[in-house]
């Protein structure tokens, strides 16, 4: 059995609790075998390795429980066409260097032996979620559906759950219900078929709110405003405004209200089988999601800090939501980096001062998402929220939230699965050394091979 001793660093543990300073925690095999102050080095006689973690945080594994394109098969709660395999693990090695052991995908139509496959060949913990409810499926064959097989289409939500699948969800999606997938895929993709000009997701948007305004209506349409979005987009005079309201509305209506119903469908299932559900919560889902967290379903609000909401509307319903007892999950998406739909931190700093956040996922972003170490480091020095409430937030409170997500993982306490991060104090998102079950597969910011 191997044995290593991390050696004198700092530790923030996952339970919320103050850091603790100068510490070793010695790993035996796979678990965390004990905790102490400091010890010479020498003390340890013949362990295994001794990693010299002076100055250094440890913090525990991250737990992202709202991922895309981290499993073989179908991408998105729209059944898109699946990524490579080969980008899949890349998306999987992003994940890992950015400090994450455990992922959740929520890509929703992703089988029990797809599954498998992805596992054995990354050393991330890679766990499932189904969306597969007839109105999710429903939903989806009329968005996309381009990547469905019949063994996906077969492998419903109850059956995955008996399969091992650990929640349902994402349930409703941006692709569905007319969110950021409608505004980095489908609405350009469309405009540039028929006009060859490309658009950005943030001109697609533009377009999108014009014509069915956040809350995704038709009544909401606004003649000026689509005017004034055609002119930003460069497509005056190539789009009409009635081609423009022909093509949003064509893209995001036809499914859409399949996808709302599936949201109430998808939660009495998850309440039958005992495993959360995670939802997609947005201006567009936002009075659907606050009925079914008043029912007894374990719900998760993902990414309740979605750019579709005005500031004090997403804190006000989130405020509401975590009132009955639902759980409040804020993505970084791409809010520090990118910000190809999202315009700025604004949202987020909020949701965290009015202290209504319960978990930190990433979502997808288009691939774009921001790491979640990025997005913690700069809200504790925009002052925003603490460091252990926000570790926690992003290890303990998801592995409590989801049970079978990540059993014996998300704290560093004695006993517990040795899934272990070493980052830099003043710059989190500068990961050193990842232990997933007990083994090193980061070395100073690298995969280290198996």
């Amino acid at each position: 059995m191997r044995t290593i001793v991390l050696h004198s660093c700092d530790l923030v543990d996952g339970t919320g609790t103050d850091p603790r300073h100068g510490v070793d925690i010695v790993v035996a095999g796979g678990t965390i075998r004990e905790i102490v102050p400091a010890r010479p080095a020498d003390a340890y006689g013949t362990v295994d390795e001794i990693v010299d973690a002076a100055g250094m945080l440890m913090i525990p594994g991250l737990i992202n429980n709202h991922t895309h394109g981290t499993a073989y098969g179908p991408l998105f709660p729209s059944g898109h066409v699946g990524l490579p395999h080969e980008q899949v693990l890349a998306n999987l090695d992003r994940h890992l260097l950015e400090g994450t052991t455990t992922v959740l995908c929520v890509d929703g139509f992703v089988t029990a032996e797809a599954l498998a496959r992805t596992g054995e060949v990354h050393p991330i913990n890679v766990k499932l979620a189904s969306c597969n409810t007839p109105a999710c499926l429903a939903a989806a064959t009329i968005a996309d559906g381009g990547g469905l097989t019949e063994a996906n289409r077969m492998f419903t939500a109850r059956h995955a759950v008996r399969a091992g699948a650990v929640a349902l969800g994402e349930i409703g999606a941006g692709h569905t219900l007319g969110g950021g997938g409608a505004s980095y895929m489908y609405i350009p993709a469309e405009i540039e078929r028929r006009t060859g000009v490309k658009i950005t997701p943030r001109q697609a948007n533009g377009l999108k709110t014009a014509v069915l305004g956040q809350h995704i209506s038709e009544k909401a349409f606004d003649r000026d405003r689509v005017e004034e979005a055609l002119a930003s987009a460069g497509l005056t005079g190539t789009l009409s405004v009635e081609d423009t309201r022909e093509i949003v509305s064509g893209i995001v209506l036809p499914a859409f209200d399949i996808a709302l119903h599936g949201l109430a469908e998808a939660a009495g299932q998850a309440r039958e089988a005992g495993v959360p559900v995670l939802v997609h919560n947005a201006a567009a889902s936002m009075t659907q999601v606050a009925s079914i967290a008043e029912t007894d379903v374990t719900l998760i609000a993902g990414h309740s800090n979605h750019s579709s909401f005005e500031l004090r509307e997403a804190v006000e319903h989130a405020g509401r939501l975590k009132e009955m007892g639902a759980i409040v999950d804020v993505s970084t998406l791409d809010t520090f980096g990118a910000q190809r739909l999202t315009t700025g931190p604004e949202l987020l700093y909020a949701m965290f001062s009015a202290g209504v956040v319960d978990t930190i996922s990433t979502d997808y972003a288009g691939g774009h998402h921001d790491p979640i170490l990025l997005a913690i480091d700069r809200s504790i020095k925009a002052g925003v929220v603490s460091l252990p409430a926000a570790v926690a937030m992003a290890t303990a409170n998801v592995a409590d939230a989801i049970p079978g997500l990540a059993p014996r993982r998300g704290r560093i306490l004695p006993g517990m699965i040795a899934d272990l991060v070493l980052t830099d104090p003043a710059e989190l998102h500068h990961v050193g050394i990842v232990m997933v079950g007990g083994e090193i597969v980061v070395r100073a910011g690298r995969r280290v091979a198996a």
